[in-house]
């Protein structure tokens, strides 16, 4: 009986061993294909490693190849029978993944080798709509010629053109538009009279077609285009034909969003006299305060803010207008948002405020601006993080100094018990290490957990 319950013993510790072995087996197989290891890749595979094999986010050899930008390891992975449409956990395919990343020669191998171009995650992502978002033009391009669908929207009925324009991602902006005039996508025809301020041909459409909310396959008026392409003859004839000037598609962006984008004084005016709605949210809540802040426009900012635009208003991740501009390094608009008594310390819902905004971008000057007008060095993030965390683990010397002048504490910790010192060492930021050590910081801080 004892034999038997040591043989028994004996097993299950083998099982064990060869189930850690496995483990290990499948980290270092995905590592290498992270890392570009061609060889190490390859001796697993010769090894019997169950090429398929993913991590916890369900991302396997060939999504961390693909973002990596690894051609030859891509390739070999393919050979050797991995699973070209693998999906992730949020149902990412290697090409979503790739196409996020910009990676323009994996983006290639993988479509010519039957990628799905129209393939969807689970919240609607084509990979498309990734290219747009991150400003990847000639993955863009590639896609388009290659059968991408631009007219698939994302579950909160956003296109590839609608992130483009609220991105404010001009190329990819215009590469849309015009592939829809000539491409498969081709836009209606006031559309392009649109883009093109011609009024005469605008107004023959609208006696044959008096309906001038007419709809692209992307879900825009004609009236969104005149407003991103600054067109205001073409603009007034619309309004005067009776456009809907808060017409809003599932996206929500209205045309005073695009015009505050654009920074245009005259349409943006225009759009208000005939009756914009100054609050408008999209569907990821941006007002066209936001738009404006976002990308730096004081003159735009100036008159919404004189027609009663809300200063606090708040996207879906808790961002005011203010945490926009000081996103974008625009100094002056942070100024003309404070003269309206926008919030200083302001937070997102993740309790981050300008200033750590400002610190995670290393933008010195703008938290120069804030430090100066009384933000607080020492706020703390919904997981502990000061800026001076964030601007020790983003490797920023001059947001790093300049905190410290301004009071910011050495030995401020996280909710996990980290220092500065901590981040920057974890991080390995070497100069930032010397720095805070030179400055006091305390080598023998333990990382306990705060209660």
């Amino acid at each position: 009986k004892r034999k038997r319950e040591r043989e028994k013993k004996n097993n299950v510790s083998h099982q064990k061993r060869a189930g850690n072995l496995s483990a290990d087996a499948a980290t270092s197989f995905l590592r290498a294909a992270r890392s570009g290891n061609l060889d190490k890749a390859l001796d697993h595979i010769k090894n019997g490693i169950d090429i398929n094999t993913a991590n916890q986010n369900g991302l396997n050899g060939l999504h961390l190849a693909s973002k990596e930008g690894h051609v030859k390891m891509v390739l070999e992975l393919l050979h050797a029978g991995i699973e070209l449409e693998a999906t992730t956990k949020k149902g990412n395919t290697a090409l979503h993944i790739a196409a996020l990343a910009g990676q323009e020669k994996v983006v290639a191998e993988l479509v010519n080798y039957g990628a799905n171009v129209n393939a969807q995650s689970h919240k609607g992502f084509s990979p498309l709509y990734m290219a747009a978002q991150e400003n990847h033009l000639e993955v863009v391009k590639f896609l388009l010629e290659n059968g991408a669908n631009q007219s698939l929207p994302t579950e909160d009925g956003f296109t590839p053109l609608a992130v483009a324009l609220q991105q404010g991602h001009e190329n990819v902006v215009a590469l849309l538009i015009n592939y829809g005039t000539k491409g498969k996508v081709r836009l209606p025809a006031l559309h392009i009279a649109a883009r093109n301020d011609d009024t005469r041909t605008a107004a023959v459409l609208l006696q044959n077609d008096p309906n001038p909310d007419v709809l692209s396959k992307t879900g825009f008026t004609p009236l969104h285009i005149a407003a991103h392409y600054e067109n205001m003859s073409v603009a007034q004839l619309l309004l005067n034909r009776g456009a809907n000037v808060n017409f809003t598609p599932k996206n929500g962006i209205t045309p005073l969003h695009i015009a505050s984008r654009r920074g245009n004084v005259m349409m943006v005016r225009l759009l208000l006299d005939r009756g914009a709605q100054i609050d408008a949210k999209t569907k990821d809540e941006l007002t066209p305060l936001h738009c404006a802040a976002r990308n730096g426009h004081v003159r735009i900012i100036e008159i919404l803010l004189e027609h009663g635009a809300p200063i606090q208003a708040k996207t879906k991740n808790g961002l005011s207008p203010i945490h926009m501009a000081a996103q974008g390094d625009h100094m002056d608009c942070v100024r003309q948002l404070l003269q309206y008594n926008a919030e200083i310390d302001d937070i997102t819902l993740d309790h981050l405020t300008p200033l750590h905004v400002a610190a995670h971008c290393g933008h010195h000057r703008m938290a120069k601006v804030l430090l100066d007008k009384g933000a607080k060095a020492n706020a703390r993030a919904l997981n502990g993080f000061t800026p001076l965390h964030i601007a020790c683990k983003k490797n920023h010397m001059r947001s790093m100094d300049l905190l410290l002048k301004h009071s910011a504490s050495l030995e401020a910790v996280t909710e996990s018990g980290l220092t500065p010192l901590h981040v920057a060492s974890f991080m390995g930021h070497l100069n930032i290490v010397k720095n805070l050590l030179q400055r006091g910081a305390s080598p023998n801080a333990s990382n306990v957990v705060r209660t």
